[in-house]
């Protein structure tokens, strides 16, 4: 796990808890955007005592210190990726079978220095999400 991982939990005046470095760890291997439930389950099978509500609150607290990024795909919950060591990029899901794939590209830098020079925001981020339907469900 990285130090600026280390450097951001201190600085929030976080500890790296057994719980929050085995989540950081299972989003880690994780190719890709992962919900709670699942987070949870792996944390069951490499026996690591943490109920659903610890886990919630972890990726909130990782998410308010920017060590995390939530993953709306509208299917009803949120899913969650590191962002450390991980360019930004979007996802297209698959209707039919769920099947998510990264997007490693975005289309909106141009349009987020519009959005700013219009607006006199100072764009933190966006969310981007493509939905179709994947070669063997079409």
């Amino acid at each position: 796990m990285a130090s600026s991982i280390f450097d951001s939990l201190k600085a929030g005046g976080k500890k790296l808890t057994k719980p929050r470095k085995a989540i950081l760890a299972i989003l880690e291997r994780s190719a890709l955007p992962i919900t709670a439930a699942e987070v949870h389950d792996r944390l069951k099978k490499e026996r690591m005592p943490a109920d659903l509500v610890t886990v919630y609150r972890n990726l909130a607290m990782l998410q308010e210190l920017g060590l995390v990024n939530p993953v709306g795909l509208h299917e009803g919950q949120t899913r969650y990726e590191v962002r450390h060591g991980r360019e930004h990029h979007h996802h297209i899901q698959c209707r039919g079978c769920g099947k998510i794939v990264d997007l490693m590209l975005c289309p909106l830098k141009k349009l987020t220095e519009l959005v700013e020079a219009r607006t006199k925001f100072a764009v933190e981020g966006h969310a981007l999400e493509f939905f179709g339907w994947c070669p063997q469900c079409r």
